[in-house]
Order: C-alpha cells, then structure tokens, then sequence
C-alpha cells in the first residue's frame, strides 16, 4: 500500500510538472492532482525536490532492467543496440508527460538533486559504455573509445527525443516510430570493423611483433 501511495504522488507530479515546469509547482497542487492530502506526501517525500528525484530514480531503474535482460540475451552487441533504441523510444512515445518532465527539468533542481543525477547518468552511460566496449572485443565494431561513443550515443538520442517537444504530436510520433531503425543504422556505420579496418589491425599487430623481434 506505501509503494502504492508513493507512485500514486509520483505520477501525478510527473503530469503537473510537465504542465507548469517544476518551478512552478507547489506540493499542494501535485497533492490535489494525486488526490491526497498535503502532509500525506511529506509521509513519502521529504520535499519537492525529492519527488522529482525520484522520477528520475524509477525511469532510470526501469531502464536498467531492461538494459540487463539485454546483457543476459545473448544477442549480438548490433542487435541489442537496435533493441535498446526501440524500446526507449516505445516508452517515450507511451509516455510524453515523463519524457518532458526528463528533459526540461533535469537541470533546473539543487545541488544535491544534480549530484544524484549525474550518478544516475553515469550508470546509465556505463552500460551503454560496456556495451560499445563488448563489441570492440568480440570484433563486431571498430576500435574506439568506448566512453566517447557512449556519451555521444546518449547525446544522439536525447536531442532525437527533444522532437516531441518542438514538434506536433503526430509529427512526433513519426520521428519516434521511425527513430529506432534510422539511428541504429547511424550508429552501425560508424562503428561498424570494416574490411579494411581489420586488415589495418592485423599489419599494426604483425608491426608491433615485428618492432618487439628487433628488440
């Protein structure tokens, strides 16, 4: 019944928020929208602040359960990057008042409040970050930087899903469906161990054995 009530408050400042902007809202406005009193979110949330970070907390947690199902598929690293995408801008496109409480608000909190947050980002990125690394050693991409690709993997993605805010509903919907397929294939052909790429390694490696002999 608690874990009830506190996704019940949840919620419904996941929707005043994405109405008024977190600045903007107070906790007796999320507590008529929740359909409580008052002092009953002070029973789950020590402040504002914390109801927002716990937005941020259950997304993230979601994620990487499903982030983890993947790591224990099996599947190669291509296709658990194509599933990836799909399945984030599935939710997205089920859940617009969350992806607008998710971008507009993850800078506008206290301190303490981005400090949590980056660890949550950093989590979040290190997964990904793995991920890139796995498929460097197991030959299916290129050699690379695997925290720079991460990072500019999120960043893609982000700036993508910023489409349901500066585009009608409809539009938007279309950039999500299509979202998945398209920046798969973006992210595949740049990383993607060519021909070429592997024939470079192999000389770069007869040359280090080489330079090694003349040692």
């Amino acid at each position: 019944m608690r874990g009830d009530k506190r996704a019940l408050i949840r919620e419904a400042a996941i929707r005043v928020f994405s109405e008024k902007g977190y600045h903007e809202t107070r906790a007796d406005e999320i507590a008529q929208e929740a359909g409580v009193a008052v002092g009953t979110i002070y029973n789950y949330f020590k402040n504002k602040e914390d109801i927002l970070l716990d937005i941020f907390a259950t997304e993230f947690a979601e994620r990487k359960r499903f982030y983890e199902e993947l790591r224990r598929s099996g599947l190669p690293v291509v296709e658990q990057i194509r599933r990836l995408l799909s399945e984030h801008f599935q939710r997205f496109q089920q859940r617009r008042e969350l992806m607008q409480v998710l971008l507009r608000e993850r800078f506008k909190a206290g301190e303490e409040f981005r400090l949590r947050l980056t660890r949550l980002y950093q989590e979040m990125v290190g997964y990904v970050e793995e991920l890139i690394r796995q498929g460097v050693e197991e030959g299916w991409l290129r050699r690379c930087n695997p925290r720079i690709i991460a990072h500019a993997i999120f960043g893609v993605v982000e700036s993508v899903v910023a489409c349901g805010l500066i585009y009608p509903p409809r539009e938007a919907e279309e950039i999500f469906a299509a979202a998945p397929a398209e920046l798969a294939e973006f992210i595949w052909r740049g990383l993607q161990r060519t021909e070429e790429g592997k024939g470079n390694e192999k000389g770069e490696k007869e040359e280090e054995k080489g330079e090694g002999g003349k040692r």
